[in-house]
């Protein structure tokens, strides 16, 4: 970093979130390499080891071959921050694009964030993608608590995520509560009514059942809210898998002696895999025979 760089303050920019602006661009070309963050681990977590790899790896698939036939696939979805951008949807599709067609741009909607500070030509201006990251998802957690009223700080059991889209996922998951909650009931309340409804007869349920069978023992640097989210999401399969809707502690427990005995290598990206197992062959190969 040159005497003319400045480093953004997210710590300092958080103070102020009334004064941020999240102004969409629309529809333009992006380059690839200026991509710097997405769904992080948790994406990695997903493709890994969530349940059924098998659909994980089948919707790849399926956007690969779409992509490498020509097809025309929606445009990615992405956050701006300066010159650089954060996925929020369409993670297999830069997947593809970048090590499959070897692309140098993606169509993407670009929703630019901009900060309540002066930009100065003379410097340049840069920041540490994992603070601007939780920066983001903080900001996708104001939104949140605007709309739904759920504010933390009120909360016995705060609603606190560690990836991105995570709190859009839980609005989804509100939104289909009133919609089926005794046949539309809540559908002709307010949603902010809806919303607190949601977070006692279903979230917190889940969460002392989490909290009781110590699962986030077995998945560290994760917070009940993930782990809540990803339990639903393997609830959701084996209901269906089921032909009913199973119940979220024997989902719990089915989820914890699936993917909670994971070995370190399973988590690795190919590439590290990749480089660990080379390692290991020559060492092995380097061991005198007998």
């Amino acid at each position: 970093m040159s005497a003319k760089d400045i480093l953004i303050d997210f710590g300092s920019i958080e103070k102020n979130l009334e004064h941020i602006c999240q102004i969409n661009r629309g529809i333009q070309q992006i380059p690839i390499d200026k991509i710097v963050g997405s769904l992080g681990r948790y994406n990695d977590f997903t493709e890994e080891f969530l349940p059924h790899m098998e659909r994980v790896s089948a919707k790849y698939e399926s956007v690969r071959q779409a992509m490498i036939a020509g097809k025309i696939l929606p445009p990615i979805k992405v956050y701006q921050i300066l010159d650089n951008y954060f996925v929020i949807d369409g993670h297999h599709r830069v997947t593809v694009s970048k090590n499959e067609l070897n692309a140098i741009d993606i169509d993407a909607e670009v929703i630019e964030i901009q900060f309540d500070l002066e930009l100065s030509p003379d410097k340049k201006y840069s920041y540490n993608t994992g603070q601007a990251k939780e920066f983001l998802i903080l900001l996708e957690e104001n939104v949140f608590q605007k709309e739904t009223f759920l504010k933390n700080e009120i909360l016995k059991y705060p609603l606190k995520v560690t990836e991105l889209t995570s709190y859009g996922k839980l609005y989804e998951e509100i939104q289909d509560f009133r919609e089926n909650y005794e046949a539309g009931k809540l559908l002709k309340s307010d949603f902010i009514y809806g919303s607190f409804q949601w977070y006692e007869t279903r979230f917190i349920p889940a969460v002392k059942i989490i909290l009781e069978e110590d699962v986030l023992r077995k998945f560290k640097e994760r917070t009940y809210t993930d782990l809540y989210l990803w339990i639903q999401q393997h609830k959701y399969y084996l209901s269906q898998k089921a032909g009913y809707d199973v119940g979220f502690d024997i989902t719990t427990e089915d989820f914890v002696n699936k993917f909670g005995k994971i070995k370190f290598v399973d988590l690795l990206p190919s590439l590290v895999f990749d480089i660990v197992k080379g390692i290991g062959h020559e060492i092995k190969d380097k061991i005198p025979k007998r």
